[in-house]
C-alpha cells in the first residue's frame, strides 16, 4: 500500500512538471510572435535612417489620408484636400513625407527608438479604410519596405524575415520542451526501477 502511494505521488509530480514545461513553451511562443500582432506589414529601420511605411490605397490622389501612431493617437501626417488644419504631432514635424500617387506610403526621416510602434493609415474610397504597419527601430542594418517600388535595393518584405525568425524560435522552443519532457520521463523510469529493485531486495 505504501509503494502504491509513492508511485502515485511520483506520477503526479511528473505530470505536473510536464504540464509546466509545455505551459512555459506556449507562453514563450505567444510572447515571441505577439509583438507585430494586428499589423498588415512589418518594417524594420536603423536609428537615424529613413523608414518607408507602405499603404495600399487607391492609385488616384486620395481626398482623405491620415497616418496615425496607435499608442497616444498621434497624427503623424495627413492630407485632407481643402482642409488646412495642421494637427500633426510636434515630434513628427519636418520629419515626414507623404506619397500621394501610386500609393499612400509614409516616409519617416531620422527615425529613433521612440518612433517604434504600430501605425495606421486611414484612407477613403467610399467607406473609410485602413492599413496597419508595425515599425521596429534597431541599431542594425537598415531595412525599408515599399511594395509599390520593388526595384529599390534597400527595400524588402520584412514580413518574411519576421515570420522566419518566429518559426526559428518556435522550433527552438519545441526542441527545448521535448528535451525537458524526455529528461522527466527518463528520470521517472530510473526512479521506478530503483524503487522496484529496493522492494525486491527487501522482499528477499
Amino acid at each position: 500500500m505504501k509503494s502504491s502511494g509513492m508511485s502515485l505521488s511520483s506520477g503526479t509530480r511528473t505530470r505536473s512538471a510536464r504540464f509546466g514545461g509545455f505551459t512555459l513553451a506556449l507562453v514563450l511562443l505567444s510572447t515571441t510572435c505577439a509583438c507585430t500582432d494586428g499589423a498588415d506589414h512589418n518594417v524594420t529601420a536603423r536609428a537615424g535612417e529613413a523608414a518607408v511605411l507602405p499603404c495600399t490605397c487607391p492609385p488616384n490622389q486620395p481626398p482623405y489620408l491620415v497616418w496615425q501612431k496607435v499608442v497616444g493617437d498621434l497624427v503623424v501626417d495627413h492630407y485632407r484636400g481643402d482642409d488646412d488644419r495642421d494637427d500633426q504631432a510636434e515630434e513628427y514635424r519636418n520629419r515626414t513625407e507623404l506619397k500621394l500617387t501610386e500609393n499612400c506610403s509614409l516616409t519617416i526621416l531620422r527615425v529613433n527608438t521612440t518612433d517604434q510602434g504600430l501605425y495606421t493609415c486611414y484612407y477613403r474610397k467610399g467607406p473609410l479604410r485602413r492599413d496597419s504597419i508595425y515599425l521596429e527601430v534597431t541599431a542594425g542594418q537598415y531595412i525599408s519596405v515599399d511594395p509599390q517600388d520593388p526595384g529599390e535595393s534597400r527595400s524588402v518584405q520584412t514580413t518574411v524575415v519576421t515570420s522566419s525568425v518566429c518559426v526559428l524560435l518556435v522550433i527552438v522552443i519545441i526542441t527545448v520542451a521535448a528535451a525537458v519532457y524526455v529528461g522527466i520521463v527518463r528520470k521517472k523510469r530510473r526512479s521506478m526501477n530503483g524503487f522496484a529493485g529496493g522492494t525486491l531486495v527487501r522482499s528477499v
